[in-house]
Order: C-alpha cells, then structure tokens, then sequence
C-alpha cells in the first residue's frame, strides 16, 4: 500500500534515500510486512510504503520494491540501505538498477563489534557517519 500524500513528500521534500525492511508476523495473519521508510532532518520515521507477503524471499522482495518503483517513478541518486538480507540486495539490482545499495548504520556497528570484540568503537563509528 502506498499513499499518494506519503510519495509526494517523498519526492518533493525529503532526501532520496529509502530504508527497507521485513517483518515475520506471527499472530493470526501470518507472513511478512514489507516496509519503506525514509527520515526526516529532524531523524523521525517517514513511512513511504508498506506491503505484505507469504515470505522474505526474492519474488517477494522483488514484488514490493516493484511496486514501490510504480509509485515512485524514475527518481536520480536513490540510495536505499537494509539489514543486508539477500533478498533485498537482490530485488534492488533487479527493480533499481541504478539506484546505491548499502547497510544501515546499526546492523555495520553490530558486525564490527562481534568482529573486533571492542564497545568504543561505537561512539567513534556513530559520530564519524553523524558528520556526514
């Protein structure tokens, strides 16, 4: 699902950059939600769209970004970073071919940290991308 409100702040006012992620559910109504948010200046969630899907898997994954690009349109400099799942790098080459793919900030901390086995590196990593 996509609001037309949502797109149209998107494309007018905000920074070309898209996080996307899923969620399992796990009650009554079993699958995966698709999302994409982006944020603010102010770093509030500004949700663009969401979706649902039996699973997190290409077809899926390649289902909702392309929907996303239906509502987007043609859109220069997209970035679009996630949790680094397959799927999704895999959908972004296929839908966004000329869009950036990277890792959010979190999910970079947390393999550096499980690599070097070191805490102080966060605020050093954190500050360094702030001033950006």
């Amino acid at each position: 699902m996509v609001l037309g409100a949502s797109i149209r702040g998107f494309q007018r006012c905000m920074r070309h950059m898209i996080a996307v992620n899923g969620t399992f559910l796990k009650g009554r109504c079993r699958g995966t939600m698709f999302e994409a948010t982006t944020q603010y200046d102010n770093e509030q969630a500004y949700s663009i769209a969401f979706g649902y899907g039996d699973s997190e898997n290409n077809a899926s994954w390649e289902w909702f970004l392309d929907c996303l690009k239906g509502a987007l349109g043609q859109i220069e400099d997209l970035v679009f970073l996630s949790d680094r799942h397959e799927s999704i790098e895999a959908g972004i080459a296929s839908v966004f071919p000329y869009a950036t793919y990277t890792i959010c900030a979190w999910h970079f901390f947390e393999n550096i940290r499980k690599r070097f086995h070191r805490k102080d590196v966060a605020p050093i990593m954190f500050a360094t991308m702030k001033s950006y």
